[in-house]
């Protein structure tokens, strides 16, 4: 397909995991992918691989939660093109420290990047896009938008907050040609997983994982191709809408599974 030929794209968190493979689908199908993130070697190994794709790309090292970086960034990608024709908002960082042992530095610096990084870039971008008469704005927003994962109350508010400025975006943007949607992926098989829960583990959550009605954790480049399709034409009717790739994790509320058994 060559859904995205000619158009020019840019992905934030583009050196690994989910962003790595949004940048390669959208070259596959024929764009010019602007690669964002914080350090430069990763963005232009997921270039090389975008390239290798059959499009082409370029890496930009840039802080989203920066604003004078983010406004560099932007002007760079209007410099190279003319125009930003989509934004893949899927920079995001985690943190595991306990709700009662968290300092504001640490809760800080999680909003930064996973919500007013989002908007600094969305706000600039969308304001291209208003100028060339329309856009896509896509967001990596996460299952833990609506529900808790563990000891992340800084990243599960981030990303419930970012739910929310998905469907004010979309409001307020439409009128600009602007269509914005969210994508939210459940637990996704990446580098960092592989190397959090090591061989074993790994085994079990992509054959036997029973939480799961699939069995398995998503694929980086199944939650790609749903931004794709939301970036495409396919989707031309479709604004304010997160759509979840989960495997069906959370479609059972895994109720009566864990009742305890009757003597």
């Amino acid at each position: 397909m060559t859904r995205f030929a000619g158009k020019h794209v840019i992905v934030t968190g583009a050196g690994r995991g989910i962003g790595r493979a949004i940048a390669e689908r959208f070259a596959s199908e024929g764009a010019d992918v602007m690669c964002v993130g914080r350090t430069v070697e990763p963005l232009e190994e997921t270039a090389l691989l975008c390239e290798a794709r059959g499009g082409s790309a370029w890496a930009h090292p840039a802080d989203v939660a920066v604003a004078a970086s983010v406004e560099a960034a932007v002007e760079a990608a209007l410099a190279r093109s003319g125009r930003v024709d989509v934004l893949v908002n899927n920079a995001g960082i985690d943190d595991e420290t306990p709700f009662l042992e968290m300092d504001p530095e640490t809760w800080n610096a999680v909003l930064a990047t996973n919500l007013t990084g989002v908007f600094l870039i969305s706000q600039a971008v969308a304001r291209a896009m208003r100028a060339a008469g329309g856009g896509v704005i896509l967001h990596n927003i996460s299952i833990d938008a609506s529900g808790g994962d563990g000891s992340f109350a800084s990243y599960n508010a981030s990303k419930a907050g970012l739910l929310g400025l998905n469907r004010t975006m979309a409001l307020e943007l439409a009128q600009y040609g602007i269509r914005v949607n969210g994508v939210s992926p459940g637990f996704t098989h990446t580098d960092m997983t592989e190397n959090a829960v090591g061989p074993k583990l790994m085994e079990y959550l992509n054959g036997s994982f029973d939480r799961v009605p699939m069995r398995r954790l998503v694929r980086p480049e199944e939650v790609a191709a749903a931004f794709a399709f939301l970036a495409s034409d396919d989707a031309s009717g479709i604004t304010g809408h997160n759509l979840t790739v989960d495997c069906g994790l959370t479609a059972n509320w895994y109720i009566l599974e864990t009742l305890p058994v009757e003597g």
